[in-house]
């Protein structure tokens, strides 16, 4: 068995010290993985499927996160919500629209649905550079852009997998300006419309 010896501690002479900022400035061409977020690597926020809005969004508060992933039974991947979902018009529209109160509704109910996603392969990022995802945003008004997988089994059958996310606030973050006045989360007027041409 291997044996590992201590790392070498050092006391600082400094009586403060400066925390490392946690988004480096990046230019559009540099690459597109320096701003990935790789679920393997960090673990996205999950809320099941029946949770109600006031939970969701405290669960989400708590975890420091804008959007989550809505989760079946079965622990499936069904939907996202962003927290702009859980406090703006989209829950009150809802509730009027089903004769209820917001207290009544759950996650599923102001959820952006996995067949109203604008997803991307991974293998599509491995040589873009941020002025892609950029573009990407801006093409498809969305401020989450998901980033998927195929893989197979041992039956051989496929399965896509969401491998990671780009989000636009950290985009933002990282080169210094709104990316457009254009970007937006799609609103329910919007996903009511292609649900029912769905």
């Amino acid at each position: 068995m291997h044996r590992y010896q201590p790392l070498a501690v050092y006391a600082p002479r400094a009586a403060a010290l400066a925390l490392a900022k946690s988004e480096a400035h990046a230019d559009l061409n540099d690459p597109a993985v320096d701003l990935f977020t790789d679920l393997r690597v960090a673990p996205g926020v999950v809320v099941p499927a029946t949770e109600p809005l006031e939970e969701t969004r405290r669960l989400m508060q708590l975890a420091g996160v804008r959007m989550a992933f809505v989760v079946d039974a079965a622990e499936r991947v069904i939907g996202l919500v962003v927290l702009a979902d859980l406090q703006g018009e989209r829950p009150t529209l809802e509730a009027r629209s089903r004769s209820a109160t917001v207290r009544d509704l759950a996650v599923t109910d102001v959820m952006t649905p996995v067949p109203l996603w604008d997803a991307v392969d991974v293998g599509s990022i491995a040589k873009a550079r941020i002025g892609h995802v950029v573009a990407t945003f801006r093409a498809t008004g969305q401020r989450y852009l998901i980033v998927t997988e195929e893989q197979r089994d041992s039956h051989g059958a496929a399965h896509t997998l969401i491998r990671g996310l780009f989000s636009a606030n950290r985009v933002e973050r990282a080169i210094g300006h709104p990316i457009e006045v254009e970007l937006r989360s799609r609103n329910f007027a919007e996903l009511t419309s292609a649900l029912a041409n769905s």
